[in-house]
């Protein structure tokens, strides 16, 4: 029993709270267990970070299954668009281009910038992806390494250990920089920092869509909450099939 608390001791001290603080700008215990909480913590020959018995990659890449999702002709895909430039959600309904639209709305965006921030920003982490092409075989060995103690970057992904891309010359590599979401140009929300009264603020957003019957939120901006890509499939899927019902 010493031993296994001597091990926990270390690993918190060396991996997870020095980690923590650069990712997220809080000690452990400010930060919501649900967000901690996904940590997993095992004593096992399996060296994997998830312990699921399928795991893998779209064959082709995410951009090939996306551009084949997006293909069909009844979808239409606008880039560079404000929502709030074509949509208004307003109490007595939702307005697409100064028509009333009845139909199914599903939102992914950030719910507090989709009202201007009219009760304050919701707190998101961000992170400056810095990428380096290397003209080697390869730099760690590894997909993913995690830095978790003196440098400013979190961790390393090496992206041939990934897709299984084989007589490429080099190795690219990207440094992940974690930062606190300001909302300014090329900035992108890519975690909620959870606590009570963050949520709180959520909920005041999310009320004024609350008489929309026909705007159903999605993700982790619209939701404000933490998926792993597996659970937001799940949800998503989830989620078509209460609208079709």
């Amino acid at each position: 029993m010493l031993f296994r608390s001597a091990i926990a001791d270390y690993v918190y001290e060396n991996i997870f709270l020095h980690y923590t603080m650069k990712q997220w700008g809080q000690t452990p215990e400010e930060i919501d267990p649900e967000v901690t909480g996904r940590v997993p913590v095992l004593l096992s020959y399996d060296n994997r970070y998830f312990q699921d018995k399928y795991q893998g990659m779209p064959k082709d890449g995410y951009t090939a299954m996306f551009e084949k999702m997006l293909s069909h002709p009844n979808i239409t895909v606008r880039t560079s668009t404000d929502c709030k430039s074509c949509m208004v959600f307003a109490e007595d309904g939702v307005w697409f281009e100064e028509n009333a639209f009845t139909g199914d709305v599903i939102y992914t965006g950030a719910l507090d910038e989709l009202f201007a921030c009219e009760y304050g920003r919701l707190p998101y982490r961000s992170l400056d992806f810095r990428f380096e092409h290397l003209p080697q075989e390869s730099f760690q060995g590894r997909s993913v390494v995690n830095y978790t103690v003196s440098e400013d970057f979190t961790r390393i992904t090496e992206f041939k250990y990934l897709t299984g891309q084989t007589g490429a010359q080099g190795t690219t590599i990207v440094k992940e920089y974690p930062f606190a979401y300001t909302g300014a140009e090329g900035e992108i929300p890519y975690y909620a920092i959870l606590n009570d009264e963050n949520r709180a603020l959520y909920q005041k957003y999310k009320a004024k869509l609350a008489p929309l019957k026909n705007v159903y939120l999605l993700g982790r901006l619209a939701e404000y909450k933490y998926y792993n890509i597996d659970a937001i499939v799940k949800e998503a899927l989830r989620l078509a099939d209460t609208i079709r019902r």
